[in-house]
């Protein structure tokens, strides 16, 4: 594990524990409280926006940040991942609402180890994602068409090549996996979503506080957004998955069984992404069920309850009027395996035509 982690996420890990506690008392609202009639706002999304309009103005004003078409980032990552250490260069491309480009150059154990190439795009519908490198022997592993997607999690004996069946269902996994990653990903930059954020409650902390709004992703997996009541400044993101399958969302990179980073399968057969059962004594999320992330199953899977993933934001700079992080924390059940140091943002940039073609 990266030890220099740890120093970053001592006061959100305090947060999270505590509001397991806090927001449990949101089950004993009133329903009339909750509820409102069709077409209406109910209170809790009342609340929330003027949470985010506090937290827009801080990072620089509404209007700035809805002028933000598009976004490019590079940086650098080091990531844990088992017995893992990838270091390298990130870059990532997006175009509201629903282009994304991610490329990758990692190599194993820093500068002189084995090298692992990634690239993921998500147009639209569409997606491809691709691993490759002399990690894998100099074979690439993971390779997916457009609109398709990598990795194969066998027959339906358990061996040889998937039916198509599997191999629909694994498109479609891995598609909402990096839509949701997406999704993710501008809740923390940009505060925008396409769905309606609801207010939970307030999470205490010897530290501070912080407000907590909860939006659904793509999977269908409720994720909160953690807010500090004076800064007004997004501290964090916290959602429910596997922490078996590495960070991020990102299934289907690999062959099963080949101990390939951040590897993922689909839910298994008969249950629908989202079907998870919740991990025991694990405090339970609203709308469970639905909300739980998916499974990771298939040859050589990694299967296991659901944890709670971590995503904290820090270190923010200016960019052209915006506040930024520049720092980029994830990890799982408050154990950090992965760093995101962010060298620079451009606001919308001249692209080239295909950024986000294969």
């Amino acid at each position: 594990m990266l030890e220099s982690f740890y120093r970053n996420n001592y006061r959100m890990r305090t947060l999270v524990a505590i509001c397991v506690f806090t927001l449990g008392l949101v089950a004993a609202f009133p329903a009339a409280i909750r509820t409102a009639s069709a077409g209406q706002q109910t209170p809790e999304e009342v609340k929330a926006q003027a949470v985010l309009t506090e937290a827009r103005t801080a990072l620089g004003g509404a209007d700035k940040l809805s002028a933000v078409k598009k976004l490019q980032v590079n940086g650098t990552t080091r990531r844990a991942n088992g017995n893992f250490n990838l270091e390298g260069d990130t870059e990532i491309f997006f175009e509201l609402p629903d282009k994304f480009r991610r490329n990758e150059s990692l190599t194993l154990g820093g500068g002189g180890g084995t090298g692992i190439d990634r690239t993921e795009i998500l147009n639209g519908s569409e997606f491809s994602s691709e691993v490759s490198g002399d990690a894998f022997g100099g074979r690439g592993r993971g390779r997916g068409r457009f609109g398709g997607g990598g990795g194969a999690a066998g027959g339906a004996d358990g061996g040889g090549a998937p039916t198509p069946e599997q191999q629909e269902r694994l498109r479609e996994f891995q598609r909402r996996n990096l839509q949701s990653e997406v999704s993710r990903l501008l809740i923390a930059l940009l505060l925008t979503s396409d769905t309606p954020f609801r207010w939970i409650g307030t999470a205490q902390a010897p530290e501070g506080s912080a407000d907590v709004l909860e939006v659904k992703t793509p999977d269908g997996v409720a994720t909160r957004l953690f807010v500090d009541t004076m800064t007004h400044m997004p501290l964090m993101l916290t959602w429910t998955g596997p922490a078996g399958r590495g960070f991020g969302g990102r299934g289907g990179q690999g062959r099963r069984g080949q101990g390939a980073p951040d590897q993922a399968g689909p839910p298994p057969e008969g249950r629908a992404a989202g079907e998870q059962p919740p991990a025991a004594g694990a405090p339970p999320a609203a709308g469970a069920g639905a909300d739980q992330a998916q499974g990771r199953r298939g040859r050589g899977g990694q299967g296991g309850p659901p944890a709670s993933l971590e995503m904290h934001l820090s270190d923010y700079k200016t960019v052209n009027g915006i506040k930024l992080p520049h720092l980029i924390t994830r990890g799982a059940s408050g154990e950090t395996n992965e760093e995101w140091a962010i060298k620079s943002y451009k606001i919308n940039p001249n692209l080239k035509a295909n950024t986000f073609t294969k």
